[in-house]
């Protein structure tokens, strides 16, 4: 199946260029439909007129409360026929209404490995905690900040001779290997939730080498 994407992003949409170029060269069986972001000025509008991508800016500073907004970014979406979501680096929380609307249908990446170091900076507080290991985890979106099922998950190891920063840029190497399949794995219908437990469906395609001092899990296949 084909997913009818909507991407929200706030900033540069690093995770989103990883998605239209993996779409646009048949890696991902999707159909970006439109591409939201929140902050006026945000880059991932310019990637998205780049590639012809339909996109919109809604300020959410101009909405009198979050409902209002949710509500308005459901209806822009649903307008583009999207049945699937991704948030790609969307710094706000979405409500209830939002998620009522495209059920277990929302993803997002997190620079930490869930359930340690939720929030706004996941891998800037590992690398404060002082954790030896950090990365990143793609997750079903619901009520709780970075609690929903975990999909994939990437691993590495914090190095003592580098700085936040630097970690933060290694992870976001993986979050584009991972996003892209997991939102494959959805498109496949390959993904099955029993409880909080996400469910993967085998396949034959091949699995890619692990990649050297990391760990993903599942597998990334061949290709991703």
């Amino acid at each position: 199946m084909t997913l009818r994407l909507g991407i929200l992003a706030s900033g540069s949409g690093t995770n989103a260029q990883a998605m239209i170029d993996a779409a646009e060269t048949g890696k991902l069986d999707a159909d970006i439909r439109i591409i939201i972001a929140n902050r006026p000025g945000a880059p991932v509008l310019e990637r998205a007129a780049k590639h012809g991508i339909a996109h919109l800016c809604l300020d959410h500073k101009t909405f009198p409360d979050r409902e209002t907004f949710d509500l308005r970014m459901v209806k822009e979406l649903l307008a583009a026929g999207v049945d699937t979501v991704a948030l790609a680096g969307y710094m706000r929380l979405v409500t209830p209404t939002f998620l009522d609307a495209f059920p277990n249908r929302v993803l997002n990446i997190h620079p930490a490995v869930l359930p340690a170091f939720p929030g706004t900076h996941g891998a800037r507080d590992a690398w404060t905690y002082g954790a030896k290991f950090s990365g990143c985890t793609v997750h079903v979106v619901d009520p709780v900040m970075d609690g929903g099922p975990i999909v994939i998950q990437a691993t590495l190891p914090v190095r003592q001779d580098e700085d936040d920063e630097a970690l933060l840029n290694r992870i976001h190497v993986f979050e584009h290997r991972i996003y892209v399949q997991a939102l494959q794995w959805l498109a496949e219908g390959r993904l099955h939730l029993e409880g909080r437990r996400m469910l993967l469906t085998p396949a034959s395609r091949p699995l890619a080498p692990q990649p050297e001092l990391a760990l993903v899990w599942p597998p990334l296949e061949e290709g991703f």
